[in-house]
């Protein structure tokens, strides 16, 4: 019993930490992102979302070998085997090693087509500085970051969340005050190196006091701990390839439309995936107490911890797409002006594709937790060829962006969503649970529905300006958890979150933060 309280205890705690910290740093870049755009323009947010595609697909070089090492450190982590989470932690760091370097040579390998990529892109100056910036910082992402995942397997991860936090407000001020000194997107982006190494460079060190036995452990794990991981990097390669080829493919697809377009588009990504860190940064919190579940229990009691886990993801995601529905185009016009807008139907089918694919996490949670790399390997390839055969099919019969993201929500339809919790019941929860959760998530996806389009048609009724935007944020937050209460109040999964809030809270009220 104590250990089921601290595993859950230890997840709410990273959860709140990640809510309170991505928070908090969501303010900060909202703020430099809407000077971004007044000082520097569209010409520049159009560079920024094609660089950023184009870099996002290098990042497939990882292979998916920060999840397979994570996972085979939770075993270790459970025995107490320091000397076993050493080894792990030295083949980490030598992988990562050789991943920034392959990202950098692939990097610099495209700068001969530098003006094939960008020929819809408007001119700006020191365009190949520009990529050079957004190359190396991509590669520094890497660099002393390998020690995150330690943290993170020993259910620590609001010092992540801390570090991420303190450095992402940094990075902030300082390139607002670099926009709005000097307009120079050069010294934005080189502020942006600087925060990332030293951000990577402070949670190094503060997993070096941690874990002291990893700077006296040597050597690399046995033949058969390495082969196993290298096993399931494969499989988590060819999975991950998916996921990445869908985000760049959709942003490059957008950008053959209008280059402008993309800096449109991006600052309504900015907001989902805002929303999604938050939200991701939560469901991580909670991934090193799956691990330590599945690597110390058995049969019922996954199945409990994955309903539970399930509901308050559905609940969440469910929420949040709402909320971006009904508000993210009322605020967009409020910060960045009515000519940044995009037509509700796009808006509509991007906050579809949100909310399915945040409704995969459980999934995905209890795969890399368990390991169940190979079961899903070619996922990652279907998953891409049904996303860009769709899309292009749409986009060329002429509809646009609103065809673009049509084509992934096809794709999370015919994929990801039956794939991934096909695995986890197969090979993880046993066969007998699937239908109890499917007839579970339709009821869920019903009520999700007659509660979106209630709130959808009551903010619609609202005027323009901060009034309606500030009326639609509380119509938002009360009904659609209004209803969510009202139907689910009854259920376990509810009591059981309500149970472990009320015991964090209380912790936080007699002992203060954790040291």
């Amino acid at each position: 019993m104590t250990r089921t309280k601290s595993r859950g205890e230890n997840s709410v705690k990273n959860s709140l930490f990640a809510i309170v910290g991505q928070a908090v740093s969501l303010i900060f870049g909202f703020v430099t992102r809407i000077w971004f755009v007044r000082e520097l323009g569209e010409a520049y947010l159009g560079v920024n979302g094609v660089f950023y595609s184009v870099l996002s697909l290098l990042s497939l070089t990882e292979l998916g070998m920060g999840s397979a090492i994570t996972f085979a450190l939770y075993r270790p982590i459970a025995d107490g085997d320091e000397k076993r989470i050493g080894e792990i932690m030295n083949l980490y760091a030598c992988a990562y090693r050789i991943v920034a370097g392959l990202v950098m040579l692939l990097g610099l390998a495209l700068l001969p087509f530098l003006g094939w990529i960008t020929r819809e892109v408007p001119q700006v100056e020191h365009m190949t500085l520009i990529y050079l910036l957004f190359l190396v910082n991509s590669a520094a992402t890497y660099l002393f970051s390998y020690k995150r995942a330690l943290i993170t397997a020993s259910q620590q991860d609001w010092r992540n969340t801390i570090n991420t936090c303190a450095f992402s407000i940094l990075q902030n001020v300082v390139q607002l005050l670099l926009i709005i000194t000097t307009r120079s997107f050069v010294l934005y982006l080189a502020a942006q190196l600087v925060c990332t190494l030293a951000s990577n460079l402070a949670i190094s060190h503060s997993a070096g006091k941690m874990f002291p036995y990893l700077r006296t452990v040597k050597g690399l794990p046995d033949r058969e701990t390495t082969g196993s991981i290298l096993q399931n990097v494969k499989a988590m390669f060819v999975n991950r390839f998916g996921s990445i080829a869908v985000t760049g493919t959709d942003n490059l697809l957008i950008a053959s439309i209008d280059v402008i377009l993309v800096g449109v588009y991006s600052n309504y990504l900015m907001v989902l995936q805002t929303i999604q860190t938050i939200l991701t940064k939560v469901v991580e919190a909670v991934t090193a107490s799956v691990g330590n579940l599945i690597a110390s229990e058995t049969g019922e009691k996954r199945l409990d911890v994955y309903r539970d886990i399930t509901f308050a993801v559905a609940w969440l995601y469910g929420f949040s797409a709402i909320a971006l529905d009904t508000m993210s185009t009322r605020f967009i016009t409020l910060a960045f002006g009515e000519n940044m807008e995009l037509v509700q139907a796009a808006v509509h089918i991007m906050c579809v594709n949100f909310y399915l694919n945040g409704i995969r996490q459980p999934n995905l949670m209890y795969i890399n937790a368990a390991g169940l790399f190979r079961p899903i390997r070619w996922k990652g390839f279907v998953e891409a060829a049904v996303n860009l055969g769709v899309s292009a099919l749409f986009l060329w019969s002429g509809m646009g962006l609103f065809g673009v993201l049509l084509g992934t929500t096809v794709s999370h339809i015919a994929t990801s969503l039956w794939w991934e919790p096909w695995c986890v019941q197969r090979h993880c929860l046993g066969r007998g649970a699937a239908a109890g959760f499917a007839r579970q998530n339709l009821i869920c996806a019903l009520v999700l529905a007659l509660t979106w389009w209630g709130t959808y048609a009551l903010c619609a009724m609202l005027p323009g300006g901060w009034l309606g935007f500030f009326g639609a944020a509380a119509v938002t937050a009360i009904l659609p958890n209004a209803v969510f209460t009202a139907v689910y109040h009854r259920s376990e999964p509810f009591a059981f979150f309500v149970g472990i809030l009320k015991r964090i809270l209380g912790k936080f009220k007699r002992k203060g933060l954790p040291q």
